[in-house]
């Protein structure tokens, strides 16, 4: 079966394709944000290798302070590439919706959760999402859970976004 130009698949299809990346890249840098900002600074349950080296003294700490200032980095060079991805869709006239963008980002968020739980956490070990429990495994998997939720809850809402609203945009 074919479509027309008009028919709201074609349209969905092209929207979901447009906000992909960059609803993406913005979702992998803000969840970072959200990790380092969070976990690293305001709780302090960890740093990004303090598996790997215990912050026990002023050189391990100081270590660890510069390896989560490159993470931070990093995430922010993806929020930059994000927000420059969605300017070039904005500017493009490409129709889009909010729904769109925020799924796509939450996807992204879940994504980094996944990657950085599976890689950092169990394939690396430099880091555990809270070490100092009585069951700092149940913490990593909790940290996968969220991941798989915000990436499948975020596909979901980008995929049910409708063809036409009064949110869409087009620059």
């Amino acid at each position: 079966m074919t479509h027309s130009p008009t028919s709201p698949e074609p349209q969905i299809s092209r929207r979901a394709a447009s906000l992909r990346f960059p609803g993406l890249l913005l979702g992998l840098g803000l969840g970072g944000f959200v990790d380092g900002i969070v976990l690293h600074q305001i709780l302090q349950w960890h740093h990004l290798i303090s598996q790997e080296t215990p912050p026990t003294d002023l050189g391990n700490l100081q270590a660890n302070v510069t390896a989560d200032g490159l993470f931070h980095a990093t995430t922010w060079l993806l929020v930059v590439a994000g927000l420059a991805a969605l300017w070039t869709t904005v500017r493009s006239g490409r129709p889009w919706t909010w729904r769109h963008l925020v799924g796509w980002m939450l996807a992204g968020w879940g994504i980094f959760n996944l990657v950085e739980g599976v890689v950092d956490h169990h394939l690396l070990q430099i880091h555990r999402v809270r070490p100092n429990t009585a069951d700092p495994l149940a913490w990593d998997i909790g940290f996968l859970v969220l991941g798989a939720l915000l990436l499948v809850g975020g596909w979901l809402l980008a995929r049910a976004a409708p063809p036409s609203s009064t949110e869409t945009s087009t620059g």
